[in-house]
């Protein structure tokens, strides 16, 4: 338990963002260069439920929307907007994240550039009903919190219809904010993101596609271990994906993700952790649920990571 303990203790010294395991599905959140950089009008929501069977385990759900602007009959469209509503709670804490995204894209040769970024916050708010604690008096534990933290976020986002990479800062601003008795104790951390994959065509039925992203978050107090998601993915007749993620910090994850009609999409991801917590969690779980709005009925959409369709 005392691994429990201290991991709950990490988590809740202060904010980073939120890591997914189909982070290939939900780039907008870790990435404003991604905004409307698929040509098309889309709505994802994302649930993960950590360590499930342990009290106090963090969960986060968001969900968001993207679309370039203008007419879709234009062959480049070269701003695109969003908008997303993100929740994470840990044991007594949470955090309601508000976005609004913006991203300028330049027309190459044979690929799309993309310059975005983010701007809103979180409100967060610390809550001691949920604790166990032997003493009402311990500071740790007198008073309930609500504070707005703004933010904001910058990125880009390089693709084509072969492959994308992607570098991003989430959140630039780490603010300071009370957690203890009004003295500003904890501070937010600046995360910077790395992420990048490629299509290789095994027949006109199947795709392969090797993907990644690659955190590193610190605020001048600590940095957080470097972490990575490493995923092979396999893809076939543009529905059905299979996937394989292994995580620097210790995990496996499958994925399993279905093109349902050409507008509509779902997705589920389990991860198995290697630590400890095994043993008293019943793992973690993911789901995605996304809806294109596509108006071109002459096209049709290849895997989800991929800018065109």
């Amino acid at each position: 338990m005392l691994s429990i303990i201290v991991s709950f203790s990490l988590q809740t010294s202060a904010q980073s963002d939120q890591h997914y395991t189909m982070f290939m599905y939900n780039k907008l959140v870790y990435n404003p260069g991604y905004t409307g950089s698929r040509d098309v009008t889309s709505f994802n929501a994302t649930l993960r439920r950590q360590w499930v069977g342990i009290h106090g385990a963090p969960i986060a759900d968001n969900i968001s929307f993207d679309a370039p602007v203008g007419t879709y009959m234009n062959p480049t469209r070269p701003h695109a907007v969003g908008l997303s509503l993100g929740r994470q709670s840990t044991a007594g804490e949470r955090y309601i994240d508000m976005r609004a995204y913006y991203a300028y894209r330049l027309q190459l040769k044979k690929s799309v550039l993309s310059l975005g970024l983010s701007a809103g916050g979180s409100l967060y708010g610390s809550y001691r009903g949920v604790y166990q604690y032997f003493s009402a008096s311990d500071p740790a534990f007198a008073s309930e919190i609500d504070i707005f933290l703004p933010n904001a976020g910058a990125g880009a986002y390089w693709s084509s219809d072969k492959f994308y990479c992607g570098l991003s800062v989430p959140s630039l601003m780490q603010n300071y904010y009370d957690k203890d008795q009004g003295r500003k104790t904890s501070k937010q951390i600046r995360a910077y993101y790395l992420s990048g994959g490629y299509v290789f065509n095994v027949s006109e039925e199947l795709t392969v596609q090797p993907q990644f992203i690659a955190r590193y978050a610190f605020n001048g107090r600590y940095s957080l271990p470097f972490n990575a998601d490493i995923n092979l993915s396999a893809t076939a007749y543009q529905r059905l994906m299979v996937g394989l993620t292994y995580r620097t910090s210790g995990g496996i994850m499958g994925i399993v993700h279905v093109q349902i009609s050409r507008r509509l999409n779902m997705g589920y991801a389990y991860d198995y952790m290697i630590s400890a917590l095994n043993g008293y969690s019943g793992g973690t779980h993911e789901m995605v649920l996304g809806y294109d709005i596509v108006r071109d009925n002459f096209k049709f959409l290849t895997p989800r990571f991929i800018r065109k369709f």
